[in-house]
């Protein structure tokens, strides 16, 4: 999980977990929380100096609530005193039954000014389907990847399941039975479930802690990465594209060339649609005998973007 905070208030405390006691934890992904904080002359007319603006990219939640808190406990809204504040947020899941939360610290509320947070979070939906199944007493598991809620192929990206017990890494469970890497039958028991998703190059880690999975019942786990689409669409012979934070262009003196250490990530067939973490990128062309940029390439969940 990176958290991006523009103004320097920490995020603490990111929980996501189902009601039926499995919390997901992201060892490494796309997933990010922004948060700015921005200022405005308080209306004699508004009571309330604090407003909350939230964006999530994709499908992951159906409603939120927030409560501003100071050493720990919820203070009224209206009229709170000038001060710095934490911010606890919750999310109803729009899946699964459950929550995500989180807390945006330090939280500035100034005399007669009116505080806007704003908060753009990304993550991974995870979703878990349950049905009874004929087994003889074993469960059985399924893990598959959807780029975003439009795009369901199974086709290049796989969530391949590692079993362990639960609260303890150090030895992996075999499944009884295994038709391939994402798919068979296990023992009933509560296990801590691994993830892993490659991409690119990257191996993107999801866990799913205290999945309890039970006999004669079949589980899906379905990722929706809630990503979007790249592919070079242009007339150059491209060999690969390399995607860095908008702005590394210019930074840049001298001929075009790779920055390996700050590089974001990296395709090697271009044409194709590649999975891509939403944001704005300046995208560098591997032409073969040289390299050129192009720049501030923005990437929305559920679309394609091509680079021309």
């Amino acid at each position: 999980m990176l958290i991006l905070s523009l103004d320097g208030q920490p995020v603490s405390d990111y929980t996501y977990k189902f009601d039926n006691g499995i919390s997901v934890r992201n060892e490494r992904s796309w997933s990010q929380v922004w948060v700015q904080q921005g200022y405005a002359e308080l209306k004699a007319s508004d009571k309330a100096p604090l407003a909350v603006d939230i964006i999530t990219l994709g499908d992951l939640i159906s409603g939120s609530s927030f409560k501003l808190m100071s050493s720990g406990k919820e203070v009224k809204m209206q009229n709170a005193a000038p001060g710095s504040y934490d911010l606890r947020l919750t999310f109803k899941l729009s899946a699964n039954p459950g929550t995500l939360s989180f807390v945006v610290e330090n939280v500035l509320i100034k005399p007669k000014t009116k505080t806007t947070v704003s908060i753009t979070l990304y993550d991974y939906q995870v979703m878990i389907a349950e049905s009874p199944a004929s087994l003889n007493g074993l469960s059985s598991y399924e893990s598959t990847i959807n780029r975003c809620k439009t795009n369901t192929v199974q086709d290049i990206y796989f969530g391949v399941p590692v079993f362990y017990i639960k609260g303890s890494r150090d030895k992996t469970v075999s499944p009884a039975e295994a038709a391939s890497n994402i798919k068979g039958k296990i023992r009933p028991d509560t296990y801590d479930v691994l993830l892993s998703i490659g991409i690119s190059g990257q191996t993107h880690k999801v866990w799913l802690d205290n999945f309890t999975m039970k006999p004669d019942t079949k589980y899906v786990i379905t990722t929706n990465l809630n990503a979007g689409g790249i592919t070079y669409a242009g007339p150059s012979d491209v060999k690969a594209m390399h995607l860095y934070p908008a702005g590394t262009a210019a930074k840049q003196t001298g001929s075009a060339s790779p920055q390996k250490n700050i590089e974001t990530i990296s395709y090697d067939k271009v044409k194709v649609l590649n999975c891509c973490a939403p944001g704005t990128y300046d995208v560098l062309l591997n032409l073969g005998n040289k390299y050129e940029w192009k720049k501030n390439i923005a990437v929305t969940t559920g679309t394609k973007t091509d680079v021309k």
